[in-house]
């Protein structure tokens, strides 16, 4: 038997044991030289195996196309818009072909070498910038790395916020706060009180402009408390109200 190379050459192992079980069964259940029980016995064998291999074959379609948010394994016209059942056929037939250590390599994308060194990375950067990726070999990785590191400590002082940036802002502020003045005044101590709590990471180059958010802000929430104050002074000073 020849060994086995991989997690997909499995699949494709137990599947074709199987399918030589189905027809040695079958062969057996109709050999008229076996008597009637052995014959049954060999049918119930045919029977086992034809349910064992639509196992098999459900698994690698699982295996191929995922399954929904049922639980339910995924249809070929799920997959693909266009000749979906021939898209799917060629995917099964690639996947019974036997793997080796060369469908192992892949290709790095600055040296070009090709082995199963080289592996998948991802490099990350503080936001708005988007996040890097790239499949490299390690001398390339750590080339990459090093590369990284110093443009780091080259852009030390972050860019400043745009005018776009504050006025993007300012106008969130302004429309967080429209919002809060329909809610009774304690809840709306209580909503500017957590989010003046909450301080999230920020961004380099934005201190300034999250700064200026945190003040409209805290302005509203004391302009809150002095409204509530008011209320209760003039609830406690006993004013007869006027007829």
């Amino acid at each position: 038997m020849k060994a086995l190379n991989g997690f997909l050459d499995r699949f494709h192992e137990n599947l074709r044991l199987t399918d030589r079980m189905i027809a040695d069964a079958r062969k057996s259940s109709e050999n008229k030289k076996l008597d009637s029980r052995a014959r049954i016995q060999y049918l119930k064998i045919l029977g086992a195996a034809v349910e064992e291999r639509e196992r098999i074959l459900l698994d690698i379609k699982a295996h191929l196309l995922g399954r929904g948010e049922s639980g339910v394994v995924r249809e070929p016209s799920e997959v693909w818009d266009y000749n979906s059942e021939v898209e799917f056929e060629r995917c099964f037939q690639n996947m019974l072909s036997p793997w080796t250590h060369e469908d192992l390599k892949l290709k790095c994308e600055d040296c070009g070498v090709w082995n199963e060194n080289v592996t998948h990375r991802r490099f990350h950067h503080p936001y708005p910038e988007e996040d890097e990726n790239y499949d490299l070999c390690p001398k390339c990785y750590d080339k990459k790395m090093n590369e990284s590191s110093v443009e780091n400590e080259d852009t030390a002082v972050a860019k400043a916020a745009t005018k776009g940036d504050l006025r993007t802002i300012v106008q969130g502020a302004r429309l967080t706060i429209k919002l809060l003045r329909t809610l009774p005044v304690d809840e709306r101590i209580t909503k500017l009180t957590e989010l003046l709590a909450d301080t999230p990471s920020v961004a380099p180059g934005m201190e300034a402009t999250y700064e200026t958010y945190r003040t409209m802000l805290q302005k509203e929430l004391d302009k809150a408390k002095r409204t509530k104050d008011d209320k209760q002074l003039a609830n406690g000073s006993g004013e007869v109200p006027k007829v």
